[in-house]
């Protein structure tokens, strides 16, 4: 029973992980490239009079379906269900696309910038129309359609890279960023409908609303929290260094994020469907185990690798006009690898009913947050600091956050460092080999180095790798191999 239960998790992870995948990061791989373009095409304040305005739609974005999204997916199957959440959720859009455009010249009195009005209103338009496909997103993550889910994220990232580097050549400057985003959204929205033919109905059921809303608030008020842990650090760059410095710290952001924290969202969004289905014990904890297992041989590569060649790397794509973002760039790279080792936890929280969990947790990494982001721009006043800060205190945090979803499903902290240690003891061989290379490559071009180091590096950590997990090779082959066959 136990190899038949493992086998059909990697099947579902792999599968899904691999669609995921796909959808995100060819989406990303275009929006990395029209970043490229952007980049030279517009400045340094572009970004962050965009940066001012994101900060406050970004929270709204987290609050506009109340937690029902996710709901639906741990409620059980109900028609009644879907049509009550679609019509609670554009109700709430709607609520908030009015609130931000009253709201808005407070944003452009906070961040000391009249320009963050236009902008905030105009970015507010994406909240009822993200409304009309949410659960439409989430009824597709709920049957584990993930393959379904490609087409629009890759429309949705190919139509924001059209549009926002055909308009920043027309010359709009900062619309073109704000064009990109609002046209993404629409062009999401449509293809989801496509391709999912569920169809709302004008039924409302209060009694349902309530159990939705129920377990949605305690969704909610994590997704608040993760909020402030993840856009505190451009709320306080904003306010204090300006827009210059939060346009540099957006682009040094973005790739890390792509990187290393879309990843671990990626396997959130398959573990957390996945593990609401293991009504075994034991299932869940071996599943726990693999998809940490999974996440680090990722994650940890991808954040070293990139903290050692961030020089190389901006001065490749980015050119001397982001050398700033070099030493942002390494900081946030350990950072998001710190924190991606955590992420998966949250999917244990949800999948056992109990987000309120994580809420807790995340309250005592916000109080020890703040102050850390504060201090780093009031009192060091670089924005490499902020990352740091970041860094620091998610290892604290995140620390306790594996141990006590660990204690709740009854895995030992030994079993769960096991699952990482392969990953870190091939990222630390990894590590060595890429310095050796920069230094004896010390002399040579950018993108000589960065590709140097990346070929050199990425193969001796497979092998490394490779040497301690051989079952893990074999076991990855098997279940392609059955995909395959299976035609699923």
């Amino acid at each position: 029973m136990q190899p038949n239960e493992e086998l059909n998790f990697a099947r579902v992870a792999l599968k899904g992980t691999a669609w995921i995948y796909a959808a995100r990061y060819s989406g990303k791989l275009v929006v990395f490239l029209s970043t490229i373009i952007l980049a030279r095409l517009l400045t340094k304040d572009d970004f962050g009079v965009v940066g001012y305005a994101l900060v406050v739609t970004n929270f709204l974005d987290v609050i506009r379906d109340l937690g029902i999204g996710q709901a639906v997916i741990y409620h059980e199957d109900d028609p009644r269900a879907s049509d009550t959440a679609f019509w609670l959720i554009l109700l709430f859009g709607i609520t908030l696309f009015a609130i931000t455009w009253v709201a808005a010249p407070f944003v452009g009195a906070f961040f000391q910038d009249d320009r963050a009005i236009n902008v905030t209103r105009a970015l507010a338009i994406t909240f009822p129309i993200t409304a009309v496909g949410k659960i439409h997103h989430a009824l597709l993550r709920k049957r584990l359609d993930f393959d379904k889910t490609f087409i629009p994220s890759i429309s949705r990232n190919i139509g924001k890279a059209a549009l926002s580097v055909g308009f920043a050549f027309l010359g709009f400057g900062v619309w073109s960023l704000v064009i990109g985003n609002v046209g993404a959204v629409v062009i999401f929205v449509i293809v989801l409908w496509i391709v999912l033919p569920w169809r709302p109905r004008f039924q409302f059921d209060r009694k349902i609303a309530k159990e939705l809303f129920r377990y949605g608030i305690g969704i909610l008020s994590v997704n608040v929290l993760a909020y402030f842990l993840r856009d505190s650090d451009a709320l306080f760059i904003g306010r204090f260094l300006g827009a210059t410095a939060l346009g540099v710290y957006s682009i040094a952001y973005r790739i890390p994020e792509m990187l290393i924290l879309e990843f671990s969202n990626v396997i959130h969004n398959v573990s957390f469907p996945a593990f609401v289905l293991m009504n075994d014990p034991a299932a869940l904890q071996r599943g726990f185990l693999k998809s940490s297992a999974y996440l680090s041989y990722v994650t940890f590569p991808v954040g070293v690798g990139l903290a050692l060649v961030s020089r190389p790397f901006i001065l490749t794509f980015f050119t001397e006009k982001w050398v700033e973002a070099i030493p942002v760039l390494q900081a946030i790279s350990i950072y998001a690898l710190i924190f991606s080792l955590s992420y998966n936890a949250g999917s244990v929280y949800k999948a056992k009913g109990q987000p309120y969990t994580l809420t807790k947790l995340a309250l005592l990494r916000i109080a020890l947050l703040l102050p850390a982001l504060y201090l780093a721009v009031t009192q060091i006043g670089t924005i490499a600091s902020v990352g740091w800060a970041h860094a620091g205190v998610a290892l604290v945090a995140g620390s306790l956050n594996l141990y006590v979803a660990a204690r709740m499903i009854d895995v030992s902290l030994f079993e769960l460092l096991g699952s990482f240690r392969p990953a870190l003891i091939s990222s630390i061989i990894m590590a060595l080999a890429v310095m050796g290379m920069m230094y004896l490559g010390a002399d040579a071009i950018p993108v000589v180095q960065l590709l140097i180091s990346i070929s050199i590096g990425g193969l001796v950590y497979l092998i490394a790798l490779g040497f301690q997990e051989q079952e893990l090779i074999f076991q990855t082959q098997n279940v392609i191999a059955n995909i395959l066959r299976r035609g699923k």
